[in-house]
């Protein structure tokens, strides 16, 4: 192994753990290399003689609080757009919705109920005209036949005596 197989091992024994090939291999270079292996062992000695990072006394309530808060993010996350919305604190909205829906169909369906009741009117119209078309003096004598209909009723035993 030369130089930069070494400084190679060094950087990712930064960032990772080496195997135990790359172990083998460093240990390897450092019998091989004395003046490597005294400065490999005056750094592992100034690395033991480094006194211990103070930890909060709070650091345990920390990162609990920092793990629940990165489980309601990720629930929070996968859940779908429309479950958000259902939620309480929505609930004013979701009257509103409900509400304006409920008027809308109820305006859509007076619309049909206008419309249907129109084209009724108009078939009707349309009928009434093509009979007057057809015969044209029958509405011309209107008042003979509202004087039919302000006749006397009918005698009821000159209809039994006609029979």
């Amino acid at each position: 192994m030369n130089q930069p197989e070494f400084e190679n091992l060094l950087q990712m024994l930064h960032t990772r753990d080496l195997t135990d090939a790359e172990l083998a291999k460093l240990e390897h270079w450092l019998a091989a290399n004395p003046d490597e292996q005294d400065a490999w062992a005056a750094l592992d000695h100034l690395l033991v003689a480094l006194p211990d990072a103070p930890v909060a006394t709070n650091f345990t309530a920390g990162v609990l609080d920092k793990v629940r808060r990165a489980e309601a993010t990720r629930q929070a996350l996968g859940q779908a757009w429309w479950r958000k919305l259902l939620a309480p604190q929505f609930r004013p909205i979701q009257i509103a919705a409900a509400a304006a829906l409920a008027m809308v169909i109820g305006g859509v369906g007076y619309q049909s109920h206008l419309i249907s009741n129109r084209a009724e009117m108009a078939a009707s119209l349309h009928e009434v005209a093509t009979i007057a078309e057809m015969v044209p003096g029958l509405l011309s004598d209107f008042e003979a036949i509202e004087a039919i209909e302000q006749a006397d009723p009918i005698d009821e035993e000159l209809w039994a005596a006609l029979k």
